[in-house]
């Protein structure tokens, strides 16, 4: 079976962003985020959605993920944030998985923006 990620490039992108699901045994998946900053500024808050799809590109399901909280150090141009989160195995073909940012704060900044890949940064707040 092949599971299928996502990994943004790095050439136009501020971030790379790495979905590795992997089978620990015939009843779990576990899924792996890698977020790594591109940009020259320091990240003092990153969230966003795991997204899991079905064959047929339904989404099953939505789990809220903080990579980077505001009590952590800074995620600085070059370092990585990792998280995982497990999911059952079901019966058919695999499912994707797919990560998508919805908040993100740099260091020294009050503005919370999203960030898409096609439209780029969003101010929020």
């Amino acid at each position: 079976m092949v599971l299928a990620g996502i990994l943004y490039s790095q050439d136009d992108r501020p971030f790379e962003i790495n979905v590795v699901p992997r089978y620990v045994d015939e009843k779990k998946i576990v899924v792996n985020i890698q977020l790594t900053n591109l940009t020259n500024k320091p990240l003092d808050y990153l969230e966003g959605f795991l997204v899991e799809r079905s064959t047929s590109r339904k989404i099953l399901s939505e789990k809220r993920l903080v990579l980077t909280a505001g009590y952590e150090p800074s995620l600085a141009k070059g370092f990585s944030s990792t998280k995982s989160y497990a999911y059952d195995v079901g019966k058919g073909k695999p499912n994707t998985y797919e990560f998508v940012i919805s908040k993100l704060k740099f260091n020294g900044e009050d503005k919370i923006f999203t960030w898409h890949p096609k439209a780029g940064y969003i101010r929020v707040d």
